[in-house]
C-alpha cells in the first residue's frame, strides 16, 4: 500500500469513533513507533481513568498523571489486540497504533492471567509453609490487580460466592501476618565478645516456616535483611543493645522488589502503583517461658545433638558424632587447624570456601541429625548455619550437609535443598526408586545448588559435554546419548534462542563468578517424575531463584537425570525458561522421546 493510500486509511481511523489511536513520526522508525505507542496509552488512560480511583491517594501530582503512569506500565510486549499502520514519506516514518474500543479489554487480558498465576503460586506456597514465597506472590498479584482498570470484574469463588480478587488477597496477606509467630527459644551469650545471640523460632499455625525474610530494629537502626529457614533464625545483639530486648521489633518483607526484575511489567507496576501499607507486617518477638541460656565461650556445650541412622553404617556411628561435634566447636571458636584432619583435599577446599572464609554462625544443636548411608558415601544432614556477606547487606540461613567418603573423611560440603522438595522426592513409592536412588537424586540437586555458591567452574564445566548445545534462556546438555532422537515438541521452539558454545558459556559464567561476592540459588515448586520402565531416568521441574551481589533473576529449570550409574549421575537435558509456557506448563519429560 502506497503512502497516499495509507494516509487515507490513517484519516479514516482517526475520524472514526470506533477506535482509540496513537500517532508518532520520526526519521528513526523505533522512535516513531514508541511515540505512537505512548500517544495510544495516553488516550487509553483518558478513556479508562475513572476506573483507577480505587485506593488512589493524591499526594504529589494529580489523578490524570497517576492514571497515565499506571497505563505506562503496560509495555509493548504485553499489549494485545493493537493494530498498526505505517508508511515512509521523504525519509520520515509515520506510524499509527490503534485498537477498536470494543476490544479494549484484550489489552488487559495478559495482566489478568499473570495476577491469577501469582495468586495460584501464593496458595501453593502457603500450603507448603513457604510463607515468604506466599507473601511475595500474593503481594505481586495484589499490585497487578490494583493496576487493572477493570479490577472490580476480576473475582474468585469462595464458598459459592464471587468475591473481588483484591479483597481476597488483602485478607490472605493480613491473615498470614496474623498467623506468624516469632519466639525466642534459646540465648547464646559470649562475655568475651560482649554479645548475645538470640535463637528465634518462626512458626505459621504451629508449623515451621520454610522461608521468610525480615528486618529487625531496637528502636534505632534497621538491620540488614535476615532469613528464616526451616523455622529458625538468629539475631545477634552487641553491647548496650543486649539490654533493649523489650524494644525488639520485626518488619516482615513482603514486597520483594529486588526479586521482581525478571518481570519488567511487574517491576514497573510495583514502582508505580500506589499500594496500601500492611501494618500487620510489623511483629513483636515473644520469649519462651523456659529458655536455655548457653555460653558461646564454651562451644562444646552448644552442639550435642542426637543422631539417627537411616540404615546400618560400616563406620561406627560414634565416628560421625565425634567429627561433626568437634568440627562445629571449631567453627564457633573460629579455630580451624585441628579440624583439617577430618577432610579430603576436595572437602577441605569446599569447607574453606563455604565456611572458613565466610562470616558463619552455627545454631545451637539439640535436634536429631540424620546419618544417611549411600553406596559410596555417607551424609550427615542437616546443620543450620547463618551466613552473612557484609558487602551484599544480606544474611541468610542454610541447612548444611557434610558428606563422608568410605574412609570416614569429609569429601564435600553442600547446602541442603528445602524440606518440601526433599519430602516431595521421598514420598514416592518404590516404583519411583529405592531410598538410595531418592537420596542420590537429592544429593545431586544439592551439589548443583552448591556449585554456584562456591563458584565451582570446574565442576560446572564437567557437567556439560564438549559438544553440549547451550542456548541463552534454555540449555540442552548432551552426554553419551544424542539428544536429536529424544526431542519431541520442544525441539523447534528451543532453538529460537541465541546459541553459544560450551567454551563461550564457561567464559561467561567465569566472568559472572569473578564479579560477584556471593551467588545463591533457591528452589521451590519442585516436581519430580520418573520415566516409565526400569530405567532410572528422572525429570525434575523446579522454579529457580538466582541471587547474587550484583544481579538476580527467576525462571523455571528442567533437568533430565540418569541415575543408572549412581556413582556418576548424568544430565541429558537442562532447560531454563524465564516464564511458563502459554498453557501454564514448563518443559519436562513429555517434551522428549526416551528410548
Amino acid at each position: 500500500m502506497n503512502a497516499q493510500s495509507q494516509t487515507f486509511e490513517f484519516e479514516n481511523i482517526k475520524s472514526s469513533d470506533q477506535y482509540i489511536w496513537g500517532y508518532g513520526q520520526s526519521e528513526d522508525y523505533d522512535v516513531a513507533n514508541k511515540r505512537a505507542l505512548q500517544d495510544l496509552l495516553s488516550k487509553i488512560s483518558v478513556h479508562v481513568e475513572n476506573k483507577f480511583d480505587y485506593y488512589y491517594q493524591q499526594e504529589n501530582g494529580n489523578f490524570k498523571e497517576y492514571s497515565q503512569a499506571v497505563m505506562n506500565t503496560y509495555s509493548n510486549a504485553t499489549l494485545t489486540g493493537i493494530r498498526q499502520l505505517e508508511y515512509e514519506k521523504r525519509g520520515t516514518f509515520h506510524i499509527l497504533r490503534y485498537i477498536p474500543k470494543e476490544d479494549l479489554d484484550k489489552i488487559f487480558s495478559s495482566r489478568t492471567d499473570k495476577m491469577k498465576d501469582y495468586y495460584s503460586l501464593g496458595t501453593k506456597a502457603q500450603n507448603e509453609y513457604r510463607i515468604g514465597d506466599a507473601l511475595k506472590y500474593y503481594y505481586w498479584a495484589y499490585a497487578l490487580w490494583l493496576s487493572h482498570p477493570y479490577r472490580s470484574d476480576i473475582k474468585d469463588s469462595v464458598n459459592g460466592r464471587e468475591i473481588m480478587l483484591g479483597l481476597l488477597l488483602e485478607d490472605k496477606i493480613n491473615t498470614l501476618f496474623s498467623s506468624l509467630k516469632f519466639q525466642i527459644v534459646d540465648k547464646v551469650v559470649s562475655k568475651k565478645n560482649n554479645k548475645t545471640k538470640l535463637i528465634i523460632a518462626c512458626t505459621y499455625q504451629g508449623h515451621k516456616v520454610e522461608n521468610l525474610d525480615y528486618r529487625y530494629n531496637l528502636g534505632g537502626n534497621i538491620s540488614t535483611l535476615q532469613e528464616v529457614n526451616n523455622g529458625l533464625t538468629e539475631i545477634t545483639l552487641y553491647g548496650d543493645d543486649q539490654d533493649k530486648l523489650d524494644h525488639l521489633r520485626i518488619g516482615i518483607e513482603y514486597k520483594y522488589l529486588n526479586k521482581s526484575y525478571h518481570d519488567k511489567d511487574l517491576s514497573a507496576v510495583l514502582n508505580t502503583v500506589q499500594i496500601p501499607f500492611f501494618k500487620k507486617s510489623k511483629k513483636r518477638v515473644k520469649q519462651k517461658k523456659r529458655i536455655k541460656t548457653m555460653n558461646e565461650d564454651k562451644p562444646e556445650k552448644l552442639i550435642s545433638p542426637t543422631y539417627e541412622s537411616m540404615e546400618t553404617v560400616s563406620i561406627p556411628k560414634s565416628h560421625y558424632k565425634k567429627v561433626i561435634n568437634n568440627l562445629l566447636a571449631d567453627i564457633v571458636k573460629k579455630d580451624f587447624k585441628h579440624g583439617e584432619q577430618y577432610f579430603t583435599a576436595q572437602g577441605k577446599k569446599m569447607f574453606d570456601q563455604l565456611i572458613k572464609n565466610g562470616n558463619v554462625s552455627v545454631f545451637p544443636l539439640f535436634d536429631t541429625l540424620k546419618i544417611i548411608p549411600l553406596s559410596d558415601v555417607t551424609m550427615v544432614r542437616s546443620i543450620p548455619m547463618s551466613f552473612y556477606f557484609p558487602h551484599s547487606n544480606h544474611q541468610y540461613v542454610e541447612q548444611v550437609v557434610f558428606t563422608f567418603n568410605k574412609e570416614g573423611k569429609i569429601s564435600d560440603v553442600s547446602f541442603a535443598i528445602s524440606n518440601t522438595t526433599i519430602q516431595d522426592i521421598l514420598r514416592h513409592s518404590n516404583a519411583f526408586g529405592s531410598l538410595q536412588d531418592k537420596y542420590t537424586l537429592i544429593r545431586f540437586m544439592e551439589a548443583y545448588k552448591t556449585a554456584y555458591s562456591l563458584k565451582q567452574i570446574d565442576y560446572i564445566r564437567s557437567v556439560f559435554s564438549d559438544d553440549a548445545l547451550i542456548i541463552v534462556g534454555t540449555v540442552l546438555k548432551k552426554q553419551n546419548r544424542s539428544l536429536e532422537p529424544m526431542m519431541n515438541r520442544i525441539g523447534q521452539e528451543a532453538v529460537k534462542y541465541q546459541k553459544m558454545t560450551k567454551k563461550e558459556y564457561i567464559e561467561r559464567l567465569t566472568s559472572v563468578f569473578k564479579s560477584n561476592e556471593y551467588i545463591n540459588i533457591d528452589f521451590d515448586e519442585a516436581k519430580v517424575k520418573k520415566v516409565n520402565g526400569k530405567s532410572k531416568i528422572y525429570g525434575i521441574q523446579i522454579a529457580q531463584h538466582y541471587y547474587s551481589s550484583r544481579y538476580s533473576d527467576f525462571g523455571y529449570l528442567f533437568l533430565m537425570i540418569d541415575l543408572n550409574d549412581s556413582l556418576h549421575p548424568t544430565i541429558y537435558v537442562r532447560t531454563w525458561q524465564p516464564q511458563k509456557n502459554k498453557d501454564g506448563s514448563i518443559y519436562g519429560l513429555e517434551d522428549f522421546f526416551i528410548n
